[in-house]
Order: structure tokens, then C-alpha cells, then sequence
């Protein structure tokens, strides 16, 4: 991971802050690569490092944890129970390592305190109270005197019976909320964390948008309750920002889990860091573009090293080696969309399509697209709705506007399909809060269609004629670096081309809902 990681100072130094954070990103922007990159520094220093990922370290997210025959409560203290045993894990094995005898008898002592670990449902306020009681006190007395032929009998008899019975009802109301109890394992991890000889716990939280949403929280709460405010410990969180739910707001300002901004930051946002489309300045093209240069660098001089063979000696060798010319490069940076396990996908299949020779322009066009048509559309089979939403949109964006990005309102980005768009990768949002001087305060979103997808459009009677033109290699940068709006190659940065390319998503998803029974479009609507 070391080998292979771009050490850049901005993004090393906000990685191993010891500041409470998130690392965010898209699916492939190297949030994973990044904490083991951290996990693996941190160790080599002497310090200690608890990595899970919560898609792979704790069984199926999919099976025990949704499991619909389960309660809230229930899966909760199962998700809280079974991550709190691998940091356990984690813990025993650093005090081992440190043969701290104190420490480990630590951990043995909250090993027993497990089974006390609960998430309960409360009723946040009662206002109901039946009490009944009924009382019985009876006393009866008899005698009797019988004469008869053959007998004399007396009799004398009593009886006494007293009994009293007690009803207490007590009925709630208000709203329901939860709480996680940790009996006695929250001051034995503190004595344990204030014992340890390290001078510093990473804890270290990969795919945290992995847990169903609904859980979020618990372990959000767990995290704060046990590990913030300790002076040791430092937290890493690597998510997707809108599959996450860190809390669940309560009364008079109390909730469960973790207030982000205040207790917990947005450290680094990768899709910042490295996406070239988005960046409206030279001095971001030219760092995503450094940055790229340098991924390559490493992953290949890694890969030689594997084979024995002799690494390069400086990322201008592996440029004159790899590609025809620069404008190769810049190219492979703007198909990549700003994740790099696509910039080396793309990569890897230019080079095959290349043939041995130097990698073109042209080879960098017909990867992206395979990349589209083999990988990320075919993601979209199980899910028809977001299949014929994209194909709506490429009709949209593509066939009638001749273009490639477009508005949409900020309220629609949220949308389910749309948001699984984004997640393949087949939809990029490149800004965030866009106003245009057409309607001043209406805030939008650009998105704009995957590289690979609109490359594999070009041979169609959509694509922007300006774009189907042969052009040399000389020219093929310049071609494609902005946007085309009906044959005008507009710069990349100017969002004045597509003010008004405004996505109606409301109206394509009410064309895409089938029609009433006995109802049919006729073909001459169409």
C-alpha cells in the first residue's frame, strides 16, 4: 500500500491529523486505499491500529443485520456487539505484542461485561396512571343444634375470609427513542486506553456505508461514547456522504450518535482532491493531473518490482514509454472522472487495445468505452428504472441538447435512481450549488454523463457532430476538453453553455411509468 500510494503532502497531512474525521468519496475515489495507506504508516511508527471493514470483517451487512424478522433493537446490539469484539481483538492482540500483563487482564475483565451491551427502546415520557384496589373482608358465624329418631347432633361452625387485591396500570406516551447500555465496559476501556504504553489508537472505520442506514446511528453512539474525548484515540471514517445517517435527533437537543461538525469533520474529501472536470482553475488541472502521473508512476514501478524487473527512473521515462503524446494523458485524466481505480482499469485496457505500441488518444477513447459497456452498464441490469432513467437522460442531454452536462434541481439530486447513477459512476455531479442569473437563488447541481457513456454515443445519430470529425492527435485534446453545444466547443470551465440545459426529472419519470390498463400510447404520439 505504501509502494503504491500517491504521497501527496496535502493529502498525507490530512490523513494523519489527529483530528476525529470522515474521508469521503465516490465507490473507486481510493477511500480504502487510503486507510490501509494510514493503517500501515501508523503501525510502522509504533503505534496502534484497529481496521475494520464493515462490509467483509463483520459478516454480511445483507443477512444478520437486515434481517426483517429481527427488531431494530435486536440487530442494533448485535452490529454494536460484533464490532466492539474485533476492537477487543485488536486490543488483546497490541497488549500481547506489548506483553503488558495489566492490560490484558484488563481486557479479560471486559470481555465478561459483553453480555451487558444493549440497545433498548424507551418511551420519552409517561403521562398515564391507573391505580386499583379491591378489598374483601368477610366474617360469618353459625351453630346448629339436630334432633332426630335415631341421632343427636351438634354443630357449631365459622368462617373468616379476608382478601385484597392490587391493579397498577401505567400507559406512555411520546415519542419512542433509543439508548445503548455498555454496563461496565466504557470504564474499562478508558483505564485499558490510559494504561497502554502506544502513544496513539487509530480506529479506523472502512465501507461505513455499508451498514444499513437505520444502524447507522448505534454505532455512531458506541464510537462517541466509548473512544471520543480520549486524548489517545483518533477515529477515521471512510463513507459515500449521502449513504451515510450519523445521528437520530431527540428531545431538548439530545440524540443518538454523532454530530458531525462538531464532533466528528469532514477530513478529506477525495472527489475534491483528484476530479479534473469539476475544477474550474488551471492550478486544480494541473494537480489532478500530477496526481494521476504519479499514481501510474507507482502502481507500475510496483508491478516491475513484482517481476524483478528494473523500475523506471522518473515519471518523464514512463511518459515517454507509455504514451504517443501528453495529450494521451490528459485524456485518460478527464476519462477517469476523478476515480483512479478507473483511471487504472482504462489504462490497463488502452494498453492491450494499443497493441505494444505507445498508447493514443484514440486507445484511451475505445478502453473508456469497453470500461462503460462492460462494467458499469451492466450494473444497471437488476435495476430497470435507473436503465431507462440513463437512457432518458442520454436522449435528453445528448440528442437534443448535443451536450454532456446539465442542471438539475438541487431537491431532484437526492432522488434514489439518480443517486444509484452516480454510485456506478455513470453519472457525475462535477458542482454542487450552481446559480444561475436566470432565475437568481434557485439552486442546482451539475451532473455530467460518464466518459465512457457518452464516448460509446458518439457513433450515433445523437452525438455532437463535432465530435464524430476524425481529428489528429495534435488537435484531439482540444477537441474534447470542453463541452460541445451544437458544434461550438465551449471550455470546460464555462457553465454559461448549459444554464439553461436544465433537467426536467420529474416529467422523464412520469414518461417512464407505464401506462393505465386499456390505455396505450399511439405510435403517432410518439
Amino acid at each position: 500500500m505504501v509502494a503504491t500510494y500517491v504521497d501527496d503532502p496535502s493529502l498525507v497531512g490530512a490523513l494523519t491529523a489527529s483530528d476525529n474525521g470522515i474521508i469521503s468519496g465516490r465507490r473507486g475515489t481510493g477511500k480504502t486505499h487510503a486507510l490501509k495507506y494510514l493503517a500501515e504508516t501508523r503501525r510502522k511508527a509504533g503505534e496502534g491500529v484497529v481496521y475494520i471493514d464493515m462490509e467483509q470483517d463483520i459478516g454480511s451487512t445483507e443477512g444478520r443485520y437486515v434481517d426483517p424478522s429481527l427488531s431494530l433493537e435486536e440487530r442494533a446490539t448485535r452490529l454494536v456487539v460484533d464490532v466492539l469484539s474485533i476492537v477487543h481483538d485488536a486490543f488483546l492482540e497490541a497488549a500481547f505484542n506489548g506483553r503488558a500483563d495489566a492490560s490484558i487482564e484488563l481486557l479479560d475483565r471486559m470481555l465478561d461485561h459483553f453480555r451487558e451491551v444493549v440497545v433498548r427502546k424507551e418511551i420519552a415520557q409517561s403521562d398515564t396512571l391507573r391505580d386499583s384496589q379491591t378489598i374483601e373482608d368477610t366474617a360469618k358465624g353459625e351453630a346448629k343444634l339436630g334432633l332426630g329418631a335415631a341421632s343427636l347432633s351438634l354443630g357449631l361452625g365459622s368462617q373468616t375470609t379476608t382478601g385484597r387485591s392490587a391493579d397498577q396500570t401505567v400507559s406512555g406516551s411520546g415519542p419512542i427513542r433509543h439508548r445503548i447500555s455498555f454496563g461496565g465496559i466504557s470504564g474499562l476501556m478508558r483505564q485499558f486506553l490510559d494504561g497502554f504504553a502506544s502513544k496513539r489508537f487509530w480506529i479506523l472505520l472502512d465501507e461505513w456505508s455499508g451498514i444499513p442506514l437505520d444502524l447507522q446511528p448505534f454505532l455512531a453512539e458506541m464510537i462517541r461514547k466509548l473512544f471520543f474525548g480520549h486524548h489517545q484515540v483518533t477515529v477515521r471514517i471512510g463513507a459515500i456522504p449521502h449513504r451515510t445517517n450519523w445521528r437520530v435527533p431527540g428531545d431538548q437537543g439530545q440524540y443518538l450518535g454523532i454530530e458531525v461538525g462538531a464532533e466528528l469533520f469532514w477530513l478529506l474529501d477525495l472527489d475534491e482532491f483528484v476530479v479534473f472536470p469539476a475544477r474550474t482553475g488551471v492550478e486544480q488541472a494541473r494537480r489532478s493531473r500530477v496526481f494521476f502521473q504519479n499514481l501510474i508512476f507507482r502502481h507500475l514501478n510496483y508491478a516491475l518490482s513484482t517481476m524483478e524487473s528494473q523500475p523506471l527512473p522518473d515519471i518523464s521515462a514512463m511518459m515517454s514509454l507509455l504514451f504517443t503524446q501528453v495529450t494521451a494523458l490528459n485524456e485518460l485524466v478527464r476519462a477517469a472522472e476523478g476515480v483512479p481505480r478507473d483511471a487504472l482499469n482504462i489504462l490497463g485496457r488502452a494498453a492491450l487495445r494499443s497493441g505494444g505500441e505507445k498508447i493514443s488518444v484514440n486507445h484511451v477513447r475505445q478502453a473508456a468505452a469497453q470500461l462503460y459497456l462492460t462494467s458499469k452498464a451492466t450494473q444497471l441490469n437488476g435495476v430497470p428504472g435507473a436503465r431507462d432513467l440513463l437512457e432518458k437522460i442520454n436522449e435528453d442531454v445528448i440528442g437534443v441538447r448535443k451536450a454532456r452536462a446539465f442542471l438539475l434541481d438541487r431537491d431532484h439530486t437526492s432522488h434514489p435512481l439518480i443517486q444509484k447513477l452516480v454510485d456506478d459512476r455513470l453519472l457525475h455531479i462535477i458542482k454542487q450549488g450552481y446559480s444561475s442569473k436566470d432565475e437568481p437563488g434557485k439552486r442546482y447541481d451539475v451532473l455530467q454523463i460518464d466518459y465512457g457513456c457518452y464516448v460509446h454515443l458518439l457513433g450515433t445519430a445523437a452525438a455532437p457532430i463535432a465530435l464524430i470529425e476524425e481529428v489528429d492527435e495534435d488537435h484531439a485534446f482540444e477537441a474534447f476538453y470542453g463541452e460541445v453545444y451544437g458544434g461550438v466547443n465551449v471550455p470546460e470551465d464555462d457553465y454559461r453553455a448549459i444554464r439553461r440545459a436544465v433537467l426536467d426529472l420529474p416529467s422523464i419519470l412520469d414518461a417512464l411509468q407505464p401506462s393505465p390498463p386499456g390505455r396505450h400510447r399511439s405510435v403517432e404520439a410518439e
